[in-house]
């Protein structure tokens, strides 16, 4: 996978997706404190990286050449 498939699948996902996939993917922040620091619950954190985790997987087997 090319860095640049990877930082044009994330730019592509809604801004408070992305955001949760920064926050807990790159800075390790927990759920809990996403949900405090985006003042929303622990529970949307959660789905928002769920669904963007798909997204994204969607988006790079399809930019890797696999079935989209």
């Amino acid at each position: 996978m090319r860095s640049v498939d990877l930082e044009r699948a994330l730019l592509a996902l809604p801004e408070a997706a992305r955001a949760v996939v920064l926050l807990h993917d790159l800075e390790g922040l927990t759920h809990p404190e996403i949900a405090e620091l985006l003042e929303i619950p622990v529970g949307t954190s959660k789905r928002r990286l769920f669904d963007a985790r798909r997204e994204l997987r969607r988006r790079l087997s399809g930019a890797l050449g696999g079935s989209p």
